[in-house]
């Protein structure tokens, strides 16, 4: 009943927000409308040509010259509006090129024969992505994971009639440098010397514990493989990038990259990390036509989420079932839409859209409409984020919950 409530309310939120967008927009075209409606009619009751020429002719014996030849008050009106109208829209005409988009990447639509790099390639949401770049957009995919004997079921998997467009490698991208760099240097070699156009940074681990319960050596962990092995692969995948002339880097974050949650003070804290260092590494970039997408997406149906659900504190679990669960088809396929679009962040649901406008700073756009969203929607989205966070406090509060572990 409680896992009920919570979920009934987290929906209300979710339907209020829906709701209080079309209530705005109706009310914004009522009252367009009536003070369209009103302003002609305070014009035709106020300046009625008749009544105007009525008076010019009583007045004609004194000023009879005067008169007729003065602009009637309804044309200065009409002189008035146009002259309005026209300094709206130079202002509206300035507002779209200073706010203009900061860069326009170009649609990678075809992506046949493009190399990608994948890391943590060998399940969950890394091996769907391999799965769908391989069948359905028919790129070359470079596959980087620790585990051999899981890269080899992998491989059974993918490509059972050997497929060539496949290397899966085993590399430790959080241990050193040079190894990344020698990885990458032979899946080139192998896919015959193609440079490398994508990687999709989606490599990490997960600890869900409370911050007391966390060691030190597991954040260290969490920090070498969630952050610097996307570091460590980024870098070693730029220079074949450049020497294309251009590339697309995915930092595959989380939803606990945009909201601190109980009991992942280490994991939120190396996703939080991943957005500063998108936004930064995009400016250095786009000059050489790289751009970076950072994907949110939340609880997915892997087999790594259900092993990790056996060690999560019962708070986390709360929370996390108020949120929701994607499918790992789901979540590749909109990973890999972004990646070709060049969209610098990649939400996930009515939940990922509230936290991508709350959480959207001084990251950049990628089209208008993206900043226009955002705007318009930042002050409904705060009440409502406030109106969860009250929920999950309500949940973390809960000193019954504390006795039950």
């Amino acid at each position: 009943r409680r896992d009920w409530m919570m979920n009934w309310q987290f929906n209300w939120f979710g339907w209020s927000f829906y709701l209080a967008i079309i209530a705005c927009i109706f009310h914004l075209a009522t009252a367009f409308f009536a003070g369209y409606q009103g302003m002609n009619k305070y014009l035709h009751d106020t300046f009625d040509y008749e009544k105007v020429n009525q008076e010019i002719d009583k007045r004609a014996t004194l000023r009879d010259s005067a008169l007729r030849n003065r602009t009637p008050p309804v044309e200065r009106i009409d002189m008035w509006l146009e002259f309005s109208i026209a300094i709206t829209v130079l202002i509206l005409l300035v507002l779209a090129y200073v706010l203009r988009p900061i860069y326009r990447p170009s649609c990678l639509s075809d992506l046949r024969d493009v190399h990608v790099v994948i890391t943590g390639g060998s399940s969950g949401i890394g091996k769907e992505l391999a799965k769908q770049l391989l069948n359905k957009h028919q790129a070359r995919v470079t596959i980087l994971a620790r585990n051999q004997k899981r890269l080899d079921e992998c491989r059974q998997d993918l490509a059972p009639d050997n497929n060539e467009r496949l290397l899966c490698l085993s590399v430790d991208i959080s241990g050193a440098y040079s190894a990344v760099q020698k990885a990458i240097e032979q899946a080139c070699q192998y896919h015959g010397n193609r440079p490398v156009s994508i990687l999709i940074n989606n490599a990490g681990v997960f600890f869900a514990r409370a911050f007391d319960e966390t060691t030190p050596e597991e954040f260290e962990q969490m920090i070498r493989i969630n952050y610097l092995g996307a570091v460590y692969c980024t870098k070693a995948c730029l220079p074949y990038m450049r020497q294309l002339g251009s590339g697309r880097i995915v930092l595959v974050s989380s939803q606990a990259g945009q909201l601190g949650v109980f009991g992942y003070t280490s994991y939120c804290a190396t996703k939080f990390a991943l957005k500063g260092f998108a936004e930064s590494l995009q400016m250095e970039l786009a000059r050489d036509n790289i751009y970076v997408t950072v994907a949110y997406p939340p609880d997915t149906d892997t087999p790594g989420l259900a092993q990790e659900n056996i060690s999560k504190p019962i708070e986390t679990q709360l929370i996390n079932e108020t949120s929701g669960m994607l499918s790992a088809e789901e979540v590749a396929q909109k990973i890999i839409t972004s990646t070709q679009k060049g969209s610098f962040s990649c939400w996930f649901g009515i939940n990922g859209f509230l936290l991508e406008s709350l959480t959207s700073g001084a990251q950049p756009i990628t089209s208008t409409l993206e900043l226009i969203a955002q705007t318009l929607t930042i002050g409904l989205a705060r009440m409502i984020i406030v109106g969860i966070l009250n929920t999950f406090y309500g949940i973390t509060k809960n000193k019954n919950l504390k006795k039950t572990k």
